[in-house]
């Protein structure tokens, strides 16, 4: 049997089209043969220092080719990554590769100072220093850096570009990935060659892009699906245009100048992409666009709307999917006006069904607990039996603690978390739906619902909004704005202006941390 794994699919694509263009990085660009031997050498690199197969690498560096050249290497060598976010400070970064055994870190010399108090905290931690600016390892080792560590040049110069000799099997981890914590401490997602392989396999399908497409990316490599959609395509042995950060006038001019065919991108950057757009202040050619997805966060409805009009030329994928999972469900382009705050039907080789806390399927229409079976779904949570039994049930099924409701002709739609609903006087109550329609106010930019302490209710309704002027919102305004899209028991009983809210790496709102405001000194918890 041939063995699902990453590195094979990489090295298949280098051989196959070994003088294409891969990766394209300011004014740099790497073949798909040069970027695999590159991977090839900090691959060996990483096992001449010591580390093999099972151990575990955190990376903490920017966006940069060598971030996907260490992707490659650890691949090919076993050696599972934690994919760090560059803002983590020491004590995160020490409980991230703390929970994870990890054995070493490569890291930007940017940020010494993080690593350094870190490695306090975890003294037996290898630490590599890798200049993410460097385009391609060094003719010639240099000399280890300050403090204790490496550097990878130092590792890899003199490293053969051979494929790593290491018997890889699909059952291996590739990546311990870390769930954002929107609903607690974060969690490691276990998973392994084959869990991704057959994500990479089917995305294709579901999505439609081929080798022959060029990507954008948009976000921090951090994030799992969209460094996930990086390494798809270079399998597929196609382009990828890579941001440093995201910039909406830069990805406006890049999508023109690389003819971008597809992209990732959350709600934010589309609302950034508009202000641009929106007052004809930006003229691009935009043609060669023939896909935009669109995941992590719901995607109100006032910015599909927007998206549809801006980009007519382009297909429009919303999608509904999880670190654990993969991606599940998918709002394809002919049904984007049909089925509104809709995630479309299961993808290819998946499975979903609404239950009711026996675990009964509800009848449609009727909001409960969403589980799902898919072919990429994860392995568990590492060093976490009870969250893993919780997730991955008995029967086969997994549930991530979403709400949903199915229609009558099987299409999903998320009405919430099951930890966000607001339970006031014993009606449950879906944020989602009243986020969708503060949303819709000309002056919201974005939205928050929260149940906050109500001596009489228990819970009341408590919105929080940015807003596009800046200036606080007319709370008066926005209730009769609201009221005639949703029944009175369901409107905000207050509302709040801030300067922003608080952001998960993957771009969601911290519901979390709005609640503490107003439950840490409440004697009821929710």
């Amino acid at each position: 049997m041939q063995e699902l794994t990453v590195g094979r699919l990489l090295r298949l694509a280098a051989e196959s089209r070994p003088q294409a263009p891969a990766l394209h990085f300011d004014d740099q660009t790497l073949t798909h043969g040069e970027l695999n031997a590159w991977g090839n050498r900090i691959g060996n690199g990483l096992l001449s220092l010591g580390l093999k197969k099972g151990d575990r690498l955190g990376v903490m560096l920017p966006n940069s080719p060598l971030y996907v050249a260490i992707a490659y290497g650890a691949a090919k060598a076993g050696i599972a990554l934690i994919l760090l976010n560059y803002r983590f400070t020491g004590s995160e970064i020490a409980y991230h590769l703390g929970d994870a055994q990890a054995r070493a870190i490569v890291f930007d010399p940017k940020f010494d100072a993080a690593v350094a108090q870190a490695r306090q905290q975890l003294p037996a931690l290898i630490a590599i220093s890798a200049d993410a600016t460097t385009p391609q390892p060094a003719a010639t080792a240099t000399a280890s850096s300050q403090d204790g560590a490496v550097t990878l040049d130092s590792l890899c110069a003199q490293q053969s570009a051979a494929e790593p000799a290491v018997d890889v099997r699909e059952t291996d981890l590739l990546v311990l990935q870390y769930t954002s914590g929107t609903t607690g401490h974060p969690k490691g997602a276990i998973i392994t060659h084959r869990n991704r392989s057959l994500a990479f396999l089917h995305w294709p399908l579901i999505f439609g892009y081929t080798g022959d497409d060029i990507l954008l990316h948009t976000g921090p490599f951090h994030h799992s699906a969209p460094f996930g959609m990086v390494l798809c395509q270079l399998c597929l042995g196609g382009q990828v245009v890579v941001m440093p950060r995201f910039d909406a006038a830069e990805a406006l001019a890049l999508i023109e100048r690389k003819r971008v065919t597809w992209s990732f991108m959350v709600p934010a950057m589309y609302n950034s992409l508009f202000k641009l757009l929106g007052d004809g202040g930006a003229h691009h050619e935009l043609s060669s666009l023939k896909r935009l997805l669109s995941g992590a966060s719901p995607l109100p409805t006032p910015v599909k709307e927007r998206i549809l009009q801006a980009f007519p030329n382009a297909g429009l994928f919303e999608f509904y999917g999880a670190t654990e999972a993969g991606t599940i469900s998918v709002l394809r382009p002919e049904d984007q006006r049909r089925k509104q705050r809709c995630v479309g039907k299961p993808v290819f080789g998946s499975e979903i069904k609404v239950v009711d806390a026996h675990g009964a399927p509800v009848a449609v229409g009727e909001v409960s607990e969403i589980l799902l079976k898919t072919p990429s779904l994860f392995d568990g949570y590492h060093n976490a039996p009870e969250k893993t039994a919780t997730a991955l049930r008995a029967d086969g099924w997994c549930t991530l603690g979403d709400l949903g409701r199915l229609d009558d002709e099987g299409y999903l739609y998320i009405v919430d978390r099951l930890k966000d609903v607001i339970k006031s006087g014993g009606v449950n109550i879906y944020p989602s739906e009243i986020e969708e329609a503060v949303l819709t106010h000309p002056d919201v930019l974005e939205a928050a619902v929260i149940g906050i302490p109500d001596a009489h209710w228990g819970e009341a309704v408590h919105a929080i909004v940015t807003t596009r002027s800046g200036r606080p919102l007319d709370a008066a305004a926005l209730l009769d704005h609201c009221a005639k899209r949703l029944a009175r028991y369901k409107l905000p009983r207050s509302v709040e202006t801030r300067a922003s809210l608080p952001h998960s790496p993957a771009g969601k709102i911290l519901k979390r941390e709005l609640r503490l405001d107003y439950w840490q000194q409440a004697e009821a918890k929710v």
